[in-house]
């Protein structure tokens, strides 16, 4: 599948996520998978099942690091906004949370599940994770869950992380990754996960090549979307 053709095909594969959650996507979904994944019982329990049924979460990226009162969180690729539900009560009513996504459906039901939970301190945007339009500097944390594999433009994600990133900002993501060393092949899918993933060893280097420093994989997931594939967890600072 060429660059064009995975652009639209993500987009409405996960539109049918945000649409249809009960749908067996063929890899795992909702509240009980994040239970799997060690989300605490207090988050996964104290949000609403809507703000869990779209959730395709492949690690916990908010268990890397402290998320504190009052920073300005940004989630790329928030979908439905679960982790963004999740950060925004951690940081309370003096911090912001903030979604990047660019399924427009991901959008309004992140909006809606936002407004369910009561919380008033996010915001989520339709933008690509390669070109926020948020300012320079503007946040303390950027979070990810899954989505950084999906673009065909990875270092430029990573600038872009950087890039909105305060001197010190820390980057913690969960991600799929090739479990092997392979190319992927030619019939294999950018929406589900596959196609559009590198060895980790490759997201080492290109964090460094961004600037950030205390680049590390923290450690595997066991989530799978294929036999090629396993989810994993990084971290790294700005400096």
């Amino acid at each position: 599948m060429n660059d064009t053709n995975a652009s639209e095909a993500i987009p409405a594969l996960y539109t049918d996520l945000a649409l249809h959650p009960k749908k067996d996507f063929g890899w795992g979904t909702g509240r009980e998978n994040a239970r799997a994944l060690g989300y605490a019982a207090h988050w996964l329990d104290g949000l609403p099942e809507r703000a869990w049924e779209s959730a395709a979460s492949v690690g916990n990226p908010l268990s890397l690091g402290p998320i504190r009162p009052g920073e300005v969180l940004v989630d790329l690729g928030c979908g439905a906004g679960a982790d963004l539900c999740i950060a925004a009560q951690m940081i309370g009513t003096t911090g912001r949370a903030i979604g990047i996504d660019v399924t427009p459906a991901m959008v309004e039901k992140a909006r809606e599940n936002a407004a369910l939970a009561g919380l008033s301190n996010i915001e989520v945007h339709v933008a690509s994770i390669e070109a926020t339009g948020l300012p320079d500097a503007c946040a303390d944390v950027v979070i990810s869950n899954g989505a950084i594999n999906l673009s065909a433009h990875k270092p430029c994600v990573f600038q872009e992380a950087f890039r909105i990133l305060k001197p010190g900002g820390r980057l913690q993501f969960a991600d799929m990754v090739r479990a092997s060393v392979s190319e992927a092949a030619s019939g294999e899918s950018w929406a589900s996960c596959v196609a559009g993933t590198v060895e980790p060893e490759r997201y080492l280097k290109m964090l460094r090549a961004a600037g950030f420093i205390e680049a590390q994989l923290v450690g595997f997931t066991g989530y799978k979307t294929a036999a090629s594939t396993i989810g994993a967890m990084f971290k790294a600072s700005r400096p």
